[in-house]
């Protein structure tokens, strides 16, 4: 008991480290280090060093799975609509139709709203990456839509050599894609607590 007391009297007494003349509020979880209220974040229990540590980049394997799976949610809806259309119109050209057009647009509108509050597409979230700035912000939307996206794909209408030496980037060091270096962003997990039960299996 003796031992325990002396230990608890030992941290009321400790000091932060980064400011000896504030008493510690919490240890970091990762860490370890005493940090006071003025360096802590208290939510995630980390110091200040750690809360703003470069965070995990995403691997090849989870960047491919999820431009799979926002490729499929954006294509099968249309492809379908248009072949239920062929069948029920054979004379008439289904693809043609703007209405077959209609669930990619409502894709792209949720893909939009889903970037918007956390950076990731839906095929991201599920693979549990996210796409931030190259300082860590958060990305704005118009620079992963317009320059990760629209324009990446653009140059690939014009220059079918573009998407293989677009993807070839990725062997680098910083894991970042041409479009990647262009819209001065990069790929990387997101805190686990923002990940799905199934990104955590596959992600680690």
């Amino acid at each position: 008991m003796s031992d325990f007391r002396e230990a608890i009297e030992s941290i009321s007494e400790a000091r932060c480290s980064e400011h000896p003349g504030f008493s510690v509020a919490i240890a970091c979880t990762r860490c370890g280090t005493f940090t006071c209220a003025f360096c802590a974040s208290s939510g995630a229990g980390l110091c200040r060093p750690c809360l703003h540590a470069a965070p995990e980049l995403a691997t090849c394997w989870a960047r491919l799975a999820a431009c799979l799976v926002d490729g499929a949610v954006l294509l099968l809806p249309s492809l379908l609509l248009g072949v239920l259309r062929c069948l029920a119109i054979p004379d008439e050209s289904a693809m043609k139709a703007p209405v077959v057009y209609v669930p990619a647009l409502l894709v792209l509108f949720v893909q939009a709203s889903l970037i918007r509050g956390t950076g990731a597409s839906l095929g991201k979230r599920l693979m549990g990456i996210r796409v931030v700035r190259r300082d860590g912000r958060p990305a704005e939307v118009w620079r992963i839509a317009l320059l990760r996206n629209v324009l990446p794909i653009a140059l690939c209408g014009y220059y079918g050599w573009f998407g293989l030496v677009d993807a070839l980037f990725i062997v680098g060091e910083e894991r970042r894609c041409l479009h990647d270096w262009v819209a001065g962003t990069r790929v990387v997990k997101a805190p686990r607590a923002q990940r799905s039960f199934g990104a955590r299996l596959v992600t680690g």
